[in-house]
């Protein structure tokens, strides 16, 4: 009796201290899984890091580009896309820069056709295509533009910040009767061919480059201040208007006198005309137009031949150079008579810096 006692009691206790062990079991099983579980829950998120992306474009024909992303700084991607526009032979400045996760795309037409291009910037490649190609083709007038390059930033460096876009300070053509014009007036320092056009910086540099005698082709901002080019453009004299290396972009050509007055009559005449092809804003004595035509010209003034003769009438008028020459030392220009508020075709010697505005091939 006390053997069989003794074993049942050795297999009561060999029980328990198997439901014992496997409650212990279970129980460390549980713990360190809920550890586990604990962990997983408070792990750190992905660290964040802010990457910078620009992009550079040569603004007087859109062929060159450079593009920066994933860069560490804002002036870093700036610095890279203009070195990489550069590189490639543009007169390049920035037109657009971000941060964060996002993609941006360019566009640009073939140069055979003309000058055309636009960028977009979104979450997405594609997103950011279809806003370059309608940016393209207000300026294409509809000719597809084929050629698409794109860059993105990391998927971790932020929320998507556009820091800044010049689509707005870039030229739209708009179309006014059967001719097609830029809606502002030329900002370029080089010729088509990739020379550069002289810079005057001084009225006696203007006097000198723009003399019969010396002849050259050459620009300046209004006053010498590069602050007038966006609002004005530059002032050239004639010999630059004239040069046969071409002032004007593949597919676009200066004026002549008869295309200016194919633009007044179309507008309803001179007095009529003057009024539609005025900006709204920006003219002295109240005499701002309705810009119906969307032709929007400033009134940038003129620089006088000689250096005693400085520059005039910023803010009330405007002369505008065509190609045409009246004769050996004069030739004709579109401007705006503040006094009698008419537009009207005069002439002028090429020694004066006007501004000029470009015509669709």
């Amino acid at each position: 009796m006390q053997n069989g006692l003794c074993c049942e009691m050795g297999r009561t206790l060999e029980k328990e201290n198997m439901k014992y062990s496997l409650m212990l079991l279970i129980l460390v099983t549980s713990v360190s899984f809920a550890q586990q579980k604990k962990t997983a829950g408070n792990s750190s998120p992905a660290k964040v890091t802010s990457k910078y992306g620009a992009l550079a474009v040569d603004r007087s024909n859109g062929f060159y580009y450079g593009w920066a992303n994933d860069q560490p700084s804002l002036s870093a991607a700036e610095k890279r896309a203009l070195e990489e526009c550069n590189k490639k032979g543009g007169n390049c400045t920035l037109v657009l820069s971000f941060s964060g996760a996002g993609c941006a795309a360019y566009r640009t037409i073939d140069g055979n056709v003309g000058t055309a291009y636009g960028w977009g910037l979104a979450k997405t490649k594609e997103l950011a295509d279809a806003i370059a190609m309608a940016e393209c083709n207000k300026r294409s007038m509809g000719t597809l533009p084929s050629n698409f390059v794109w860059a993105c930033n990391s998927s971790n460096s932020g929320v998507l910040k556009e820091i800044y876009n010049a689509s707005d300070e870039i030229e739209t053509p708009i179309k006014i009767g059967n001719q097609v014009w830029m809606n502002k007036n030329l900002d370029v320092g080089k010729f088509r061919n990739g020379d550069p056009i002289t810079e005057a910086k001084t009225p006696e540099e203007w006097e000198k480059l723009s003399s019969d005698e010396v002849g050259q082709a050459a620009w300046c901002y209004y006053n010498f201040d590069p602050k007038n080019a966006a609002k004005y453009g530059r002032l050239y004299n004639f010999y630059a208007v004239a040069d046969k290396r071409g002032l004007a972009p593949q597919g676009w050509h200066i004026p002549s006198a008869v295309e200016f007055e194919t633009l007044i009559s179309y507008l309803g005449g001179e007095y009529s005309a003057s009024k539609k092809l005025r900006s709204k804003t920006g003219y002295k004595n109240g005499n701002n137009g309705t810009n119906e035509s969307g032709f929007n010209i400033q009134p940038a003034g003129y620089r006088g031949g000689y250096a005693s003769s400085g520059f005039s009438w910023l803010g009330e008028t405007f002369l505008i150079w065509s190609s045409t020459p009246k004769d050996k030392w004069q030739c004709h220009y579109l401007a705006y008579n503040r006094d009698k508020d008419f537009v009207y075709i005069g002439s002028w010697s090429r020694d004066n810096g006007f501004s000029v505005r470009l015509i669709k091939n």
